[in-house]
């Protein structure tokens, strides 16, 4: 990761929990300046007090809820008051919902698809611009193995990650050959706080023990960045999943998925 000896700026959203906390620790390990953003400022605080404790970086803080529309909006006020440039920008936050669509709370999904959707596509927007001007820069966003297939019980969620991987993938045949790379990391499931926090339902499926450490995932990704490679699933078993699901039929898929997991909830 050391290209050269120049302090770089990171800028990494829902960099306060889960993989993106272990994104801006991993980041400052690696001796890199982070602007971190998240809607809590308890916990920006704290992060930016633990990481320049620790390491001799800058860590500057931006209280943005990016379900909202108007808030993620005025953070190109924020990046063009930047004037060191950034570097690398980690599309990272995201959140669930879970259930039966025709019972699920719409606003919690409008919600979901500002922060998954709307937010990341105008961050990387708003920051791909500055980079292709400057003629480099990496760009990283986050979406998930669920993107690879429709996820009953998490409609609005898994089409959210579809959308995020072709996003990205066809932004980053747009670059190419310009100096900017975009690479979008598609993890399994990951031992943080989002399939708890989509639903007041107990998951009995959930087995975190079986789950992806959020630094790991953090660590592959860095590395994937580096190597500019454009889709990245870590894991073997991940990776074997990832193709899988597009030799069973749909039907057949949607079935196993959809009764895999009705019949493991359980109701609080």
């Amino acid at each position: 990761m050391n290209e050269t000896a120049q302090v770089k700026t990171v800028l990494i959203t829902g960099a306060t929990s889960g993989i993106g906390l272990e994104f801006a620790k991993v980041c400052a390990g690696l001796n890199y300046n982070i602007i971190a953003i998240g809607k809590d400022p308890g916990k920006l605080n704290s992060l930016k007090s633990e990481l320049e404790g620790k390491f001799f970086i800058k860590v500057d803080t931006v209280k943005a809820d990016l379900s909202n529309t108007e808030e993620v909006l005025k953070l190109s006020d924020y990046v063009d008051s930047f004037d060191t440039g950034i570097d690398i920008l980690i599309n990272n936050a995201g959140t669930g919902v879970y259930g039966e669509f025709k019972d699920t709370d719409f606003t919690k999904e409008l919600s979901l698809i500002n922060v998954n959707v709307v937010a990341l596509s105008y961050i990387t927007k708003i920051i791909l611009k500055k980079m292709l001007r400057r003629g480099k820069g990496k760009i990283l966003n986050v979406a998930s193995t669920a993107a690879f297939k429709p996820g009953p019980l998490m409609a609005v969620y898994y089409a959210s990650k579809a959308y995020v991987l072709s996003f990205s993938v066809a932004v980053a045949r747009e670059i190419k050959d310009t100096g900017v790379s975009l690479t979008v990391l598609c993890p399994g499931p990951v031992n943080t706080k989002l399939l708890k926090e989509s639903t007041h339902i107990e998951l009995q499926f959930i087995d975190y023990e079986k789950m992806s450490d959020p630094e790991d995932i953090a660590i592959a990704g860095m590395k994937a960045l580096e190597r500019n490679e454009i889709v990245t699933i870590p894991g073997f078993r991940n990776k074997l999943n990832a193709f899988l699901v597009k030799l069973i039929p749909s039907k057949v898929l949607m079935d196993i998925l959809y009764r895999s997991k009705k019949n493991s909830l359980k109701q609080s």
